[in-house]
C-alpha cells in the first residue's frame, strides 16, 4: 500500500502533463477548415448585434483614445479621475456629456458612420476618436 501511494504521489503530475500534451496534439492535428468555419460563424454572429463599449477617463486621458465600432453601437464613458471632465464632440451639437464628476458616466449611441473626434472642455489636451463603420 505504501509503495502504491508513493508511486501515485510522484507519478501523477507527470501523467497529467502527458495527458495534456496528447490532448493538445489531438486538437492541433484536426482539420483546420472545421476550426476556421466555426471561427467565421462566431465572428459573423458577433457582427450582427449592437455592442456596448466603455471608455475610461483616468490620469487625464481617454482609454482607449481611439476605437472602432459599428453603426448602432453605444459608447459609455466613465470618469475615474478625481476631477470633473467632459466628453464633448469636436463637431458642435453631436454629443456633449456636460460635467462628469468622479464615477459619473455618459453614454452615446452612434447612429451613422463616420469619424467622431472629441475632447474634454476643461482639459483640451484630452482627446479621443470614435470611428463608426
Amino acid at each position: 500500500m505504501g509503495k502504491t501511494r508513493h508511486w501515485l504521489r510522484y507519478s501523477l503530475p507527470f501523467i497529467l502533463i502527458l495527458v495534456s500534451l496528447v490532448s493538445l496534439y489531438a486538437c492541433d492535428s484536426g482539420d483546420s477548415s472545421t476550426t476556421a468555419s466555426t471561427f467565421s460563424t462566431v465572428i459573423t454572429s458577433t457582427q450582427t448585434s449592437a455592442a456596448n463599449v466603455t471608455v475610461t477617463l483616468a490620469n487625464f486621458a481617454f482609454s482607449p483614445a481611439s476605437l472602432e465600432i459599428k453603426v448602432g453601437d453605444t459608447v459609455t464613458w466613465i470618469n475615474k479621475d478625481e476631477v470633473t471632465h467632459t466628453v464633448t464632440g469636436d463637431t458642435a451639437g453631436i454629443f456633449d456629456s456636460g460635467n462628469l464628476a468622479t464615477n459619473a458616466t455618459f453614454s452615446y449611441t452612434f447612429t451613422s458612420a463616420g469619424t467622431f473626434k472629441y475632447h474634454c472642455l476643461p482639459h483640451p489636451y484630452m482627446t479621443g476618436t470614435v470611428i463608426v463603420k
